[in-house]
């Protein structure tokens, strides 16, 4: 029965979503700064694994929880040689992602706790902000296992999920300037990351970003890409102002361009390798 409230809670937060923000690239996140810095994230990192493929069959990528398909859609536009496939639980959030008619790309409504998809089928699979919606933390260690099984041997799972470390580092900071520390949302549940690497280390390989990219590396896709924005806009921001922190500011904007610094954002990328023996 907790499992079935737990979906339903998540069922009707995202249906309201699809509601109110419709195709908006806003849709699920709120925040113009972490979707572009999410995509820029997603974007290089195809860009230097499909790079690496050259001469091999098509690239297959699957963005699991693909909500409204604002992502797919400008992944579809950038890479005509990509193949993609979308996942989604949420009904109405499908049903804007199908309206866009995206061209190579399949959407499926389904869950990533057990995905309609055969072994070892996709190169590439992305989560954005995904499993931090599963409201327990086995069934979050569920739906690794699937993106396990589905990867083939030689992919990467690149995850984009929130932190309870990150989290932590940014209420220590507004405490310090004597603000009220931020709670996660009712309907995520953050990962924590001793618990991550215990629960998936039969399966899944975590991968220095240099490894993936000996030339661009860190630089390309750093694990606290978000830090300094959630410094700027949660900490910062709202100590200047004497109020609390509001999304999409000019002042927030205005600081996008700074490098990722420290470790002040809950949401982070990791990225993984199949183990040899899941599957």
């Amino acid at each position: 029965m907790k499992r079935e409230e737990n979906d339903a809670l998540i069922r009707k937060h995202y249906r309201e979503q699809a509601d109110k923000d419709k195709d908006s690239p806003l849709s699920t996140i709120g925040e113009r700064v972490v979707r572009e810095k999410e995509l820029d994230l997603i974007t290089s990192f195809i860009r230097v694994v499909t790079r690496q493929r050259r001469g091999q069959p098509v690239c297959h990528v699957l963005d699991a929880g693909c909500g409204n398909g604002y992502t797919l859609q400008k992944l579809t536009d950038s890479f005509e040689e990509v193949q993609f496939s979308g996942l989604e639980m949420t009904p109405e959030l499908l049903q804007i992602a199908e309206a866009r008619q995206l061209k190579r790309c399949q959407l499926h409504s389904g869950d990533i706790r057990h995905a309609p998809y055969n072994d070892c089928s996709f190169d590439i699979i992305f989560t954005e902000r995904c499993l931090i919606n599963i409201l327990e933390q086995k069934e979050q260690l569920d739906a690794l296992r699937e993106i396990a099984r589905m990867l083939k041997p030689t992919g990467y799972y690149l995850m984009i999920e929130c932190f309870n470390d990150g989290l932590e580092n940014n209420n220590r900071a507004r405490r310090e300037m004597g603000l009220e520390d931020i709670a996660p949302a009712y309907h995520n549940l953050y990962l924590d990351k001793d618990a991550l690497f215990a629960g998936t280390r039969d399966i899944l390989a975590p991968v220095d970003p240099v490894d993936v990219d000996p030339d661009g590396g860190m630089m390309l896709f750093p694990n606290n890409f978000l830090s300094s924005h959630y410094f700027v806009a949660r900490v910062l921001h709202p100590l200047l102002t004497k109020g609390e922190w509001i999304r999409n500011t000019e002042f927030v904007s205005f600081f996008s361009f700074l490098p990722p610094i420290g470790n002040y954002a809950p949401v982070q990328s990791l990225v993984f390798k199949k183990r040899k023996a899941a599957g």
